[in-house]
């Protein structure tokens, strides 16, 4: 299971869990706190409400002065703490006394003019005054949000609220860390390990999530920098190996020649084609190595404007010779447009054909054939080198355009390489933007094609 989808189900846990908690623990209890609340509110507005209707019932049985007892009494009963005012009015609606809490004129205050506006009516009653007097005493009580939010019960609520929040994102945290930390201590402790040396690592932490997938990529990481190092290993080896072998050959064919034992010219002869040849084989080498630093390095490409039919045309006529004098079959195929040209890099074109044509001479079988083909197809020219020679395992296939390397590890036979040929011809073609691809059977032959894109204007 994912990271992500861990912590989405175990918001939803928490949340589920959290409702639950409220519908069945804190629901009746917040609710009959509220209904306390408002009970209470209610029976202290009505208590306040008969205080004023009892000094009503008193003025007028005792004082002529309708707002006599009133003023005397209600300063020293009524509570301040509620937000009321108090208005009596005469036979037709006029005001003849208010009177306002202590509580409401704090709300009414010009430093409170944003909470001023938010007061309501939440109770009002209603006495008619006693004949022969007429006119009614109204008593306005008022609340604000203040005045809500102070309640016991939805105090309650804000707490089990933020409290809830607070409780959720901590099980959240802790579960984050835990999930972040496990993996990354288990990514540090490996990382030491291939810093020290180590190549063969594992892993504990064994999961379907982002980081059993970063793992799993690690460790392809660290097994192909470990078979990096391995076949770097044998490239120097076998780099040793290629040098020493010309390099001896040279050295005695000097020596024998400047010894003044022979005589012959034309045994001189024979052997300073030995030296060439030998000396043309170590520049092949310098070459392939040259070539895998240049494209290391990225060097830009050299791009000009190729016609197809003469470049192949030129690579045919290089290689005729050398293909019969090796015995085997040379034909070509160009089925492509006299008007076809490609931008590219013809230097490194060329070096793409030469490694693919030489592969095809040295791994071909006695008597074999080899077929250079070249495609006219929908936006690309499709070059391709097909031997009958001795064919690439499918479990080669795979590996043979990895650095370094080589489907023939014996180093007994001369077309041992340095495993970088077909790696340089993979990263040439694609810096064109085209794709190089193998087929091929053991015993029967290889094809290799590549891909050079082309825009018609």
């Amino acid at each position: 299971m994912s990271l992500r989808n861990k912590l989405f189900l175990s918001f939803i846990a928490l949340m589920v869990l959290n409702i639950l908690l409220f519908k069945f623990v804190f629901e009746d209890i917040i609710v009959e706190q509220l209904k306390n609340d408002r009970h209470n509110q209610y029976q202290y507005e009505k208590d306040t409400a008969e205080k004023v209707r009892l000094m009503q019932l008193l003025r007028t049985l005792n004082f002529k002065d309708p707002t006599e007892r009133l003023e005397l009494d209600m300063n020293k009963n009524l509570p301040e703490d509620l937000m009321y005012r108090i208005v009596v009015q005469d036979a037709r609606g006029n005001v003849i006394y208010s009177k306002t809490s202590q509580a409401y004129d704090l709300k009414m205050l010009p430093r409170n003019s944003e909470t001023n506006g938010s007061l309501k009516v939440v109770g009002e009653y209603h006495f008619q005054q006693e004949p022969p007097k007429e006119g009614e005493t109204v008593i306005y009580f008022y609340t604000d949000e203040y005045d809500i939010m102070a309640s016991k019960g939805v105090s309650m609520m804000l707490w089990f609220i933020y409290g809830s929040i607070t409780l959720v994102g901590l099980v959240l945290m802790a579960l984050y860390v835990r999930w972040i930390l496990r993996p990354v201590n288990e990514l540090t402790r490996v990382t030491q390990e291939i810093r020290d040396g180590k190549r063969l690592v594992s892993f504990s932490y064994r999961t379907h999530d982002e980081f059993g997938q970063l793992f799993q990529y690690f460790g392809d990481m660290v097994d192909e920098l470990r078979v990096s190092e391995e076949r770097q290993s044998e490239l120097i080896s076998a780099i040793a190996h290629d040098f020493r072998t010309p390099l001896t050959t040279i050295k005695g064919y000097a020596s024998y020649i400047g010894s003044g034992r022979v005589t012959d010219l034309e045994r001189i002869q024979k052997q300073m084609g030995k030296i060439e040849q030998k000396t043309s084989d170590l520049e092949k080498l310098l070459d392939e190595l040259q070539d895998y630093s240049t494209q290391s390095t990225e060097v830009r490409l050299n791009i000009s404007r190729i016609h197809v039919k003469q470049f192949m045309k030129g690579i045919i006529e290089d290689y005729l010779v050398r293909i019969k004098e090796a015995g085997l079959s040379f034909q070509w195929k160009l089925r492509v447009s006299n008007e076809l040209y490609i931008e590219a890099d013809e230097a490194k074109l060329r070096r793409v054909m030469e490694n693919l044509i030489n592969n095809a001479i040295v791994y071909n079988k006695p008597g074999g054939s080899i077929l250079i083909t070249c495609d006219q197809r929908e936006g690309h020219v499709l070059f391709s080198i097909i031997d009958k020679g001795e064919g690439i395992s499918p479990e080669d296939q795979t590996k043979i355009f990895t650095k370094f390397y080589r489907v023939e590890k014996s180093r007994n036979r001369n077309n041992g390489g340095t495993g970088l040929g077909l790696n340089i011809c993979q990263s040439i073609v694609r810096r064109h933007g085209g794709e190089i691809m193998v087929t091929s059977e053991l015993g029967v032959g290889s094809s290799f094609s590549f891909t050079i894109p082309f825009y018609t204007t």
